[in-house]
């Protein structure tokens, strides 16, 4: 039986000649088996996958993936019958249980699934096994860094925790082609249908070797779960306020969510500054509202001016 744990990354280190040997395996095991279909992801993002798994096998004592007889929706099955998934996204940053964006407010960190993947019958995982890998940048012209080369050392696999499969579809945030989501200070619209999850939210682990104490009792205790709030706090904010301005939740709701959520600055807006002190500028000029309103903005936020 699996023990709660909180979710904290457990950093496993790929450098070096032995982790250039797995990270060469992986590369040459999805250049001969890369899936095209049921949103698989990029071919990038198979070989993170193929090497996260390889990686919690050796950690595990599991002999390596089998490519001749690989099954369609889960990667390791654990003595106790539960069909695990291995997830993985990278990049050249390492995973940051909170990182910064606009304003003085840390945002928590989330992953991503592809929503096709969660609701194609055929997948019948039970768990997914949560990492990130690191990685350095790519060489010119080329798609992903794998393999790299035996003397980079900025490889590194986070294992961020587990969660059931029920719960993901339950609780997880589905966002269509084209949602917008924040990344540090930077937006962009996501290219496939996805679902978000917060790292905060998973079953974390005390060694990789605890994934083997999770039993079917375990995963539908997990999915039984009540709802957690799966937003960064500054997003939560965001949402609340402009409910407040539709009339459908009440003021004294911010309270609660700046109290829960821990909000101790001004949640910065996603438009700049400048474009709300537009705004009030015209409406004062329209007559409909006083200085003393522009006055109010500038406790809150800052117009900029041009400078080269």
């Amino acid at each position: 039986m699996y023990k709660w744990t909180e979710p904290k990354p457990i950093i496993i280190d790929l450098s070096g000649e032995e982790g250039f040997k797995i990270r060469q395996k992986a590369a040459e095991f999805v250049s001969g088996t890369r899936l095209r279909t049921l949103e698989a992801g990029s071919e990038e993002e198979q070989t993170y996958g193929i090497l996260a798994e390889m990686v919690i096998r050796k950690e595990l004592g599991l002999p390596e993936p089998d490519a001749e007889h690989r099954e369609l929706g889960y990667d390791i099955k654990l003595p106790s019958g539960v069909k695990v998934d291995v997830k993985c996204r990278g990049g050249t940053l390492p995973f940051q249980e909170l990182y910064s964006g606009s304003g003085n407010l840390a945002r928590e960190a989330k992953h991503n699934f592809f929503a096709r993947q969660l609701w194609d019958e055929r997948l019948d995982s039970d768990i997914y096994v949560m990492t990130h890998l690191e990685t350095p940048k790519p060489p010119r012209k080329q798609k992903t860094a794998l393999p790299g080369t035996p003397r980079q050392r900025k490889w590194k696999i986070y294992v961020c925790g587990w969660v059931s499969k029920k719960r993901v579809k339950k609780e997880g945030v589905y966002l269509p082609r084209g949602a917008i989501t924040e990344q540090g200070s930077k937006w962009f619209p996501y290219r496939g249908h996805e679902i978000e999850f917060y790292n905060r939210h998973l079953n974390g682990f005390s060694l990789v070797k605890d994934i083997c104490n999770i039993d079917q009792k375990d995963v539908e205790e997990d999915g039984g779960k009540t709802m957690a709030l799966h937003l960064t706090s500054v997003d939560a904010m965001r949402i609340a306020i402009d409910l407040v301005g539709y009339g459908v939740l009440d003021k004294d709701v911010l309270e609660f969510l700046k109290q829960n959520l821990r909000i101790t600055d001004n949640v910065p807006p996603i438009l700049h500054p400048n474009q709300y002190y537009h705004l009030l500028k015209w409406l004062k000029k329209e007559g409909k509202i006083r200085q003393d309103n522009i006055d109010k903005l500038s406790m809150i936020m800052q117009e900029a001016a041009y400078k080269e």
